[in-house]
């Protein structure tokens, strides 16, 4: 089973950088650890995610997982290969239910490759499954940009009167597990869930900003999420309600004619800054503002 959250102490050596949604690319990964001169004795890499499916090379991608520097959270897409790794322990209806869910996103594509590799398989699957969904760094009194929280998609519900943020670091920690638990609508699911399938399909702020005078909740400590592909936008990343959106469209890289403007996005914590590898060029990018509502 995998464990919801994961506390890291600050990293007072060296520096932490958060990818967006990888989807398949570990060599642009490179391109961008290349560039920021990444150290591996004292720099650390979390990931939001989604390291499968789309691109071509996700088998790649998951050796990402035995690296020691490498921190990645559960993604959907991630979530969606474990279930079909765990075919054999789930009841016929979820087997069905979690093939078709993995085909319809793109990962039978590339994972009936290696379906019969027993060994490659479990490795997999152990390995998984003990990614968490939420990696919390808590460094508010040590480290120069302050604590950080590491997730897939995002901590806010939409409720009748608008936005507002049901989940936070205390909800996380032990104590709380009931909250975990709790059924909602979760927007991006578009079905009822529970605090663990939001985590990983919601979009409840996204949708949100695409109304006229939208409700957004009060900033939250600085929350990296991915998910919802949002391209930056004169090279600043979308920010509101703490949430740094880094999903800028690693999943359409070998789409460049049609996709100029996305790539995937590293951001480095402390230095507050980040560059994005699109299929031709790298380009820095920084920090947006928070919509005005």
């Amino acid at each position: 089973m995998n464990p919801r959250v994961i506390a890291h102490p600050a990293n007072l050596q060296g520096r932490d950088f958060i990818v967006g949604d990888l989807h398949g690319h570990p060599d642009v990964l490179r391109r961008l650890m290349d560039h920021v001169a990444f150290d591996y004795d004292l720099d650390r890499l979390f990931s939001v995610g989604d390291l499968v499916d789309r691109g071509p090379n996700s088998a790649g991608a998951l050796d990402l997982l035995e690296a020691p520097w490498f921190y990645p959270v559960l993604g959907n897409h991630d979530a969606m290969l474990l279930a079909t790794l765990n075919l054999g322990h789930l009841r016929e209806m979820r087997r069905e239910e979690a093939q078709r869910t993995a085909t319809r996103n793109g990962g039978w594509d590339w994972f009936r490759h290696y379906r019969m590799d027993e060994e490659q398989c479990e490795r997999w699957r152990s390995a998984l499954s003990q990614v968490p969904l939420v990696r919390i760094v808590d460094a508010e009194n040590t480290a120069p940009a302050g604590r950080f929280q590491v997730l897939h998609a995002e901590l806010a519900a939409e409720r009748e009167d608008g936005v507002a943020v049901c989940w936070n670091g205390r909800h996380s920690r032990r104590g709380h597990a009931s909250r975990w638990l709790e059924p909602h609508q979760v927007i991006g699911y578009d079905a009822t869930g529970t605090w663990e399938d939001h985590l990983l399909w919601g979009r409840s702020l996204r949708y949100a900003l695409s109304h006229e005078n939208p409700i957004v909740p009060a900033a939250l400590s600085r929350t990296y999420v991915g998910h919802t592909i949002t391209p930056p936008r004169e090279g600043r990343l979308l920010q509101v309600a703490g949430h740094v959106f880094l999903d800028t469209g690693a999943a359409h890289l070998d789409q460049a004619e049609r996709y100029r403007d996305q790539g995937l996005t590293l951001f480095c914590h402390q230095e507050q800054q980040g560059w994005m590898a699109t299929a031709t060029d790298m380009e820095g990018v920084t920090l947006g503002n928070a919509p005005a509502i």
